[in-house]
């Protein structure tokens, strides 16, 4: 089921819709990145934006480059230990009060769950973030079964002609609201 998103969800700036022709980056120690499996991803970027330790607990680690600029979009690494050996990454970009989450390779494996509900938690209490958007690519074959686990979730699909979507080509966009009390406050930036 596609859905609208919010009622008054606003679109994207021009300023914004240039941000967000960049793609979340992978990290060095994500095997993605290793494999090419995230080929087409923008890195104009370079090594100008190093990825710093934002928080750290438990078993959750983010990165991301440097808060203190006000930056805007805020790339943002989450490094999940499941094992001592094995981690999982989702990488994103902060825009605008929204999160833009890769959907990694190995999404469907144990633990990518546990991770992706570490990192949710993070979001809503840590970060000023109203909605956190995934995306995958369209050609996955794995589409059918990432749509029914993250609606499982409470993911919803956008539809692809929304204002508030960034121009990435052959991508499905799944949407989690967040809701937010009138007077929450984010404990740490960003």
């Amino acid at each position: 089921m596609t859905v609208p998103w919010r009622p008054g969800e606003r679109g994207i700036t021009y300023k914004e819709q240039k941000d967000l022709t960049l793609r979340p980056r992978c990290c060095l120690q994500c095997s993605e990145s290793l494999v090419g499996l995230h080929g087409g991803r923008s890195s104009e970027q370079g090594d100008q934006d190093q990825l710093k330790e934002l928080y750290s607990a438990g078993n959750l680690t983010v990165l991301a480059t440097d808060p203190l600029l006000h930056q805007d979009p805020v790339q943002l690494d989450f490094h999940f230990r499941l094992t001592p050996q094995t981690s999982a990454h989702w990488h994103g970009l902060l825009c605008d009060h929204r999160l833009f989450l890769d959907i990694p390779y190995r999404a469907l494996d144990p633990g990518s769950r546990e991770s992706l509900t570490a990192t949710l938690e993070y979001v809503e209490e840590k970060t000023n973030v109203d909605s956190v958007l995934v995306n995958f690519q369209t050609n996955r074959n794995d589409r059918g079964a990432l749509l029914r686990a993250f609606g499982y979730m409470g993911f919803e699909v956008v539809r692809p002609d929304h204002p508030a979507l960034p121009p990435w080509n052959n991508v499905i966009f799944m949407v989690y609201p967040l809701e937010r009390d009138l007077g929450h406050l984010p404990s740490e930036p960003p």
